[in-house]
């Protein structure tokens, strides 16, 4: 992969790094959402983006997958996502 494919790729992992801490990419009914910590978590469709370009950051090793689980009372209530983080590697560059 090259060319465009590849910049808007890392130009989405460049938008979740700078969201901040413990943040992460999900795809709700076709739009990349990006969440973040909230109330218990804040949802912002990121629609200059699409499914193409979280694929083309995981192939580019950019993004892993993980699971998250909310924290809440009762535990039943609790439940789990899969959303894409920011791979952590070692001596990684932009």
């Amino acid at each position: 992969m090259d060319g465009l494919p590849k910049k808007r790729a890392r130009e989405l992992v460049k938008h979740l790094e700078g969201a901040g801490v413990d943040c992460g990419l999900l795809v709700v009914q076709g739009t990349i959402v990006l969440r973040c910590p909230g109330a218990p978590y804040d949802d912002s469709p990121m629609t200059a983006f699409n499914e193409t370009d979280l694929q083309n950051a995981v192939a580019l090793n950019l993004l892993e997958k993980q699971r998250r689980a909310t924290d809440s009372f009762p535990p039943a209530a609790s439940h789990e996502w899969e959303w894409y983080v920011v791979r952590k590697t070692v001596g990684r560059t932009s």
